[in-house]
């Protein structure tokens, strides 16, 4: 383990290695990609090194520092990523941090979990308070389809482990490592679920249950633009495996009822909402209008193996957007502007458009609206349909072309 004796207390080997980040960086100043900086606890403080009181982590730190500067000052678009490191000595050198153990083996197989999906929501959780703010967290590689358990065997995923494992590594972290075989067509809906979780944004989320369940089951994550501001609200039901606090129980009950998992959440202080106000609930992969509520939101019953993932927005004395189809963030990364004219009755904005991806805008249309008609930018064509409250506005774009879109009522 050469990696192990190299002595970053010499300052000479601080200076070879500045050299070698610099050449490393040469010719490839506009490219991205990362240098990966590996696990804190492989180091060791050795006999003989050039300054006897510099400790294992803080000669770490001195090795990384050289990476930092040829990145920042050549390269900044690159990206340095650290694997379960000491996280004091990270700050300010690495910009995304691997937050859990190996969890890329399988879902829920083995001994307490150890290697498997469990390592990611553990710890998620409880390092949730670094990203976006010390670094972006990494909750190590996921699957939707084949994974790699540690025996060798070639494992896969149902859909409902597939939806979980990534739903909430879209939700509870900020990077997205998918580690797949690709070496045959794969299910539509596993296709579809890397479309509505990619790309993120640089919105984070909290759990909203970290002292009540181990691992948390419920995400909030508080987004805002300059044309408004909703919350991504994420139930997950992870396993069937043990009954949970919090889960209901309903006599007589199949085994499926005995785990569905509900909760009731308070708009102050688990949802930063404001508790006298009233909100819109929209359902992003069930495509259902949920209702409004105020004070009290109470989750719907939710099977093993499944999320939900709810976008929540004040409702108003007008037509307001609630969701949209592109991402599970909900208008968080699609929607780049986005107004209301009362005089004319008229709800425009801008969405940035994947050519040919069906596209849909839903919208919460209160009493006393009704719609009228939608105009589209570039000849495109929309149509229009209501269920009650709800309004879907859905068009296909032949480009990736932003696409500007007026409602009129």
């Amino acid at each position: 383990m050469a990696t192990r004796v190299i002595d970053f207390s010499n300052p000479l080997t601080i200076k070879l290695e500045r050299e070698r980040a610099f050449q490393w960086v040469a010719g490839h100043e506009k490219e991205t990609g990362r240098a990966e900086m590996d696990f804190a606890d492989w180091w060791d403080k050795w006999p003989g090194q050039y300054d006897p009181f510099m400790s294992a982590l803080e000669t770490y730190r001195a090795a990384g520092t050289p990476w930092r500067e040829a990145i920042d000052q050549k390269a900044p678009r690159r990206v340095i990523r650290s694997n379960m490191n000491a996280i004091d000595h990270t700050y300010g050198i690495v910009d995304i941090d691997r937050v859990s153990n190996d969890a890329d083996h399988g879902y829920e197989e083995g001994d307490g979990w150890r290697l498997w999906l469990t390592e990611s929501l553990l710890g998620s959780s409880i390092r949730f308070f670094y990203n976006g703010r010390v670094f972006w967290n990494d909750g190590d590689g996921f699957h939707v389809y084949k994974s790699q358990p540690i025996d060798g065997s070639l494992g896969s995923f149902n859909y409902g482990q597939a939806k979980v494992s990534a739903n909430f590594h879209a939700i509870a972290g900020s990077t997205l490592f998918l580690e797949e075989a690709f070496n045959e067509a794969y299910p539509e809906n596993r296709i579809e679920l890397l479309k509505r979780i990619s790309p993120p944004t640089p919105d984070t989320s909290y759990p909203v249950d970290l002292f009540v369940r181990k691992p948390a089951q419920i995400w909030n994550m508080p987004v805002e633009r300059p044309f408004g501001k909703w919350n991504v609200l994420s139930v997950f039901n992870f396993t069937s495996k043990t009954p949970r606090e919090g889960f209901t129980y309903t006599t007589p009950a199949t085994r499926e009822e005995t785990f569905r998992f509900t909760a009731s959440l308070d708009a102050a202080k688990d949802l930063r909402l404001d508790p006298d106000k009233e909100y819109i609930v929209y359902e992003f992969w069930s495509r259902r209008l949920i209702g409004t509520f105020k004070g009290v939101f109470v989750t719907r019953p939710l099977n093993p193996y499944d999320c939900d993932i709810y976008s929540i927005v004040e409702k108003q004395d007008r037509p307001v957007l609630i969701s949209t189809s592109r991402h599970i963030r909900q208008m968080a990364f699609d929607i780049k502007d986005m107004a209301y004219d009362g005089g004319q009755r008229m709800l425009g904005g801008v969405s940035r458009a994947v050519a040919g991806d069906p596209y849909q805008l839903r919208i919460y249309v209160p009493d006393g609206f009704t719609p009228k008609r939608v105009e589209l930018s570039g000849g495109l064509v929309a149509s229009m349909a209501t269920n009650g409250h709800l309004l879907t506005v859905d068009y296909t774009s032949a480009t990736g072309n932003d696409v500007e879109w007026k409602v009129f009522f």
